[in-house]
């Protein structure tokens, strides 16, 4: 690749003034932009963002911009953030690779050309540097000096930093950083022990206390079976408290429903309350978590089975309850507390209840409940879903919760309850967010996609410029007649401004009204009768030539055609139709590929790419593992859209979290996109769905572990969030 800037044009332009003061050239005195052998070009080049998506969001701190450019005169020029692009057909296209800052980012392309002309916004894209997204957000710790939280996460093995003003998430440490020394199986419990610059971590995987080097992320082991001792051994440690007046963490142990105190110097376990610490009184049956309340010598704890706020005396061990159901009263009982935080200023304990689905501000005198923040305190508004750790940041009034059904860090109010993500993954927000999406076709007309998901049992637009999440048709939009009961694959009827969807549950094919949301029957085995009945449909594609639309279905194994005017059902393929050569185990996705008078059917358990003649409905591989070759074998295939320019079929493999090209003509398989093409960046988590969008050379792939729409440039394998 070559890159050109304006720079290198400076002696061209030299000459051109030198033989015009000495009278050469043309005479013309109506150009306006200086050079350019003459030329009246006033103008700068034009240029698009081809990739990314005008607004998105990655995981990652850098991205590859593409782009095209065009101009009367030669380009010198094109720029993305200061950056040069690069370019092997004069900026006809050309990329730039653009770091980028946590959080927001502008995609700014600057242009110029030879005639001097230059434009420095000429366009540009939005796009959010989140970090690594959340998976079970456990623990959370406040470094008010920093204007950040670390945030312990169970599922990624990680301790992540995250940044309080943009939300951007940073892994401090994990399995890779710095190295897989002491690696977390499973951390739970944070704190801060900023006078060492560390963090103490319980991992109830590693039945350890760590400590984390906060500049390094270097982990040791500070207490486990072997450090320094058996000695009360840890079982499974969750929650922690530091006790630096006692150089002492003071460690939750579920398993062995105890208090322990760690000796900060050499890690020995000593136990501070149990079933016979000092005696039987009140005793731990599932302990969670621990804050320390040194003016009182006493740590409060909350016990998920006794329903309990229960005080531990720190001297003699003995367990006094603090607030249950019959203390004071049962108003606002809890159900499963878990996190919690002291608020000495209000002599108050704040506790996350996951059972609730709420945050309840405990008086420590009388044991009274008040809600401060659920589903109706104030609003629903960004309601919780797992609020789990909790820490108090006093200066905003407020505390920032750990939510793992969210997969966010929360920030509440303290005086209103009102609710506000500091940081999640969503995509451009958490409206309508998708909850297990299936099935995407295109709307290109209305610049838009359209999304089945089976958990919201819904139809959903998302709109292809800002991700913004719509909902078409639901249960109760615009009412419940017809409600969907599992729709999975879906095309566009543009024609008659409809959606035909497939529903498992309904075993009909069903047409949503993209106006309305009105779902019409359009056939079931009522109608219009219940010959060759659907049972168990997964994908549809429209062949309006004939008026109707072709259907996988996986119970029957079968392709079936389904008749648009009166519902009638045929079959085209199956294991009689026309023989059992090459026969159907469970078809899933489905393509028309019109020209060539067939249909292309994902069998994921034949782990195969078909072609189905729709005259005879004869069945030929296209690609399996011999076919031609087992290099990049299908695992479990799922759906499929036709390239046709690049004569190749766009496939999604569930198993090999990947999207894959397969070559028509010989079957051969290319990875297109996957955790190593063409890094892990935004890494596919189960990629189901998808469809191309060939303006601008993107694949749309729905992830339903990931529950978003994610971009796919077709050049290079990157992937962005467009939708989550």
């Amino acid at each position: 690749m070559t890159i050109r800037n304006l720079g290198k044009t400076l002696p061209s332009l030299f000459l051109i003034l030198l033989l015009a003061a000495c009278g050469g050239g043309s005479n013309d005195s109506g150009g306006g932009g200086g050079g350019g052998g003459g030329s009246n070009d006033t103008t700068a080049p034009t240029a698009s963002i081809t990739f990314p998506p005008a607004i998105s969001a990655t995981e990652g701190n850098s991205i590859i911009v593409r782009g095209t450019a065009a101009d009367a005169s030669e380009i010198t020029l094109v720029r993305v953030n200061g950056v040069d692009a690069t370019s092997t057909d004069n900026f006809a296209t050309w990329q730039a690779v653009v770091s980028l800052a946590p959080g927001d980012n502008t995609l700014t392309v600057e242009t110029g050309d030879i005639a001097l002309n230059s434009d420095m916004a000429v366009t540009s894209a939005e796009i959010q540097a989140y970090g690594p997204a959340f998976q079970s957000p456990r623990n959370v710790v406040l470094d008010s000096v920093n204007n950040r939280v670390f945030v312990a996460d169970s599922e990624l093995d990680a301790l992540f930093a995250v940044d309080l003003t943009n939300g951007a998430r940073t892994i401090i440490s994990n399995s890779s950083t710095p190295d897989a020394v002491n690696a977390f199986i499973n951390p739970v419990g944070v704190v801060l022990d900023s006078a060492n610059n560390r963090a103490l971590v319980t991992d109830f995987g590693l039945d350890a206390l760590l400590a984390v080097d906060l500049t390094s992320g270097v982990r040791t082991i500070i207490s486990d079976s072997s450090t320094p001792d058996a000695v009360n051994a840890f079982s499974n440690p969750t929650g922690l408290v530091l006790d630096s007046a006692n150089n002492r963490a003071l460690v939750i142990d579920t398993s062995l429903e105890a208090l322990l105190a760690v000796d900060l110097t050499n890690g020995a376990r000593t136990i501070v309350s149990n079933s016979s610490t000092p005696d039987a009184v009140n005793v731990f049956i599932n302990p969670r978590d621990v804050v320390l309340d040194s003016a009182n010598n006493r740590a409060l704890v909350t016990d998920l089975s006794l329903q309990a706020l229960v005080a531990v005396n720190l001297t003699s061990g003995a367990r006094t309850i603090i607030s249950n159901s019959s203390t004071p009263d049962a108003v606002n009982a809890f159900i499963s507390p878990n996190g919690l935080v002291l608020d000495s200023a209000n002599n108050r304990m704040l506790v996350n209840d996951f059972g609730l689905q709420a945050l309840v501000a405990v008086n420590l005198t009388s044991g009274a409940r008040t809600i401060i923040s659920d589903s109706s305190t104030p609003d629903a508004v960004n309601a919780f879903d797992g609020p789990t750790g909790v820490t108090l940041d006093s200066t905003n009034n407020r505390v920032l919760v750990t939510d793992f059904g969210l997969q966010a860090l929360v920030a509440v109010n303290l005086t209103s309850g009102a609710r506000t993500i500091i940081s999640d993954s969503s995509t451009p927000d958490a409206v309508d967010a998708l909850g297990s999406p299936i099935g995407v076709t295109l709307d290109s007309a209305n610049n838009r996609a359209l999304v089945t998901d089976i958990e919201l049992d819904a139809l959903v637009a998302v709109d292809l410029t800002n991700g913004a999440r719509t909902i078409i048709s639901d249960d109760s939009t615009p009412d419940a007649v017809n409600a969907f009961g599992g729709p999975l694959g879906v095309v566009l009827d543009s024609a008659n401004n409809r959606a035909l969807v497939a529903d498992r549950n309904l075993e009909a094919l069903v047409a949503v009204d993209l106006i309305s949301g009105t779902r019409t029957i359009v056939s079931d085995s009522r109608t219009p009768d219940s010959v060759n009945a659907l049972s168990v449909p997964h994908d549809v594609v429209l062949d309006s030539t004939n008026n109707r639309v072709l259907v996988a279905d996986v119970f029957l194994e079968a392709l079936v055609a389904v008749d648009l005017t009166s519902g009638a059902r045929t079959i085209v393929s199956d294991n009689s139709t026309p023989d059992a050569a090459n026969a159907f185990r469970g078809p899933q996705g489905l393509v028309l590929d019109s020209a060539n008078n067939r249909a292309l059917v994902i069998d994921p358990s034949l782990e195969a790419l078909l072609a189905v003649d729709l005259t005879s409905g004869a069945r030929t591989i296209v690609s399996d593992d011999s076919t031609p070759d087992a290099v990049n074998a299908f695992g479990t295939p799922l759906s499929a859209v036709l390239d046709s320019a690049n004569n190749r079929a766009l496939v999604t493999d569930e198993d090999l979290d990947a999207l894959i090209a397969v070559d028509l003509t010989s079957g051969a398989r290319t990875i297109i996109s996957d955790s190593s093409h063409p890094d892990a960046v935004n890494a596919f988590d189960g990629p189901i769905g998808v469809t191309l969008d060939s303006t601008n050379n993107h694949a749309l792939v729905i992830d339903g572990n990931l529950r978003a729409l994610v971009a796919v440039d077709l050049v290079n394998g990157q992937r962005v969030f467009l939708s989550r």
